[in-house]
């Protein structure tokens, strides 16, 4: 269901060192970082991050974004807005209901949308 752009944009994140993979899955691209790098705010360095994206995306917006359901802030608290757990791909995982308001539609890219991912982390571990 990826489209071409998608592809390359995955290529161009895995030369920069990523560990990314796609699946397609419930009708959305769902793309896996390994290994993702957390704010020291939290109870770890790195977790899994998933990211679900619309097939027509980048002129769909990506929305929210999970994580693996054992991170919390350093403290043990859940982090803000990151309360609910879902299942994607066979796998639970702690949704952060963070929502860009600033996506423009077929200019967007994953790059933009990760630094959008880093800022809600830090946001969301602030307590």
């Amino acid at each position: 269901m990826a489209n071409e752009t998608l592809l390359q944009e995955l290529e161009g994140l895995r030369e920069f060192g990523y560990v990314v993979e796609m699946v397609d899955a419930d009708g959305m691209v769902n793309i896996i970082f390994e290994n993702y790098s957390v704010p020291p705010i939290y109870n770890k360095q790195s977790t899994t991050l998933l990211l679900r994206l619309p097939v027509s995306y980048p002129n769909s917006n990506p929305d929210m974004f999970w994580t693996e359901t054992d991170l919390l802030c350093a403290n043990g608290q859940t982090p803000k807005n990151a309360d609910s757990i879902e299942t994607h791909i066979g796998k639970q995982w702690r949704r952060f209901s963070w929502h860009p308001q600033n996506w423009k539609p077929g200019t967007g890219n994953l790059c933009m949308y990760l630094e959008f991912v880093n800022n809600g982390l830090m946001q969301a571990g602030k307590q």
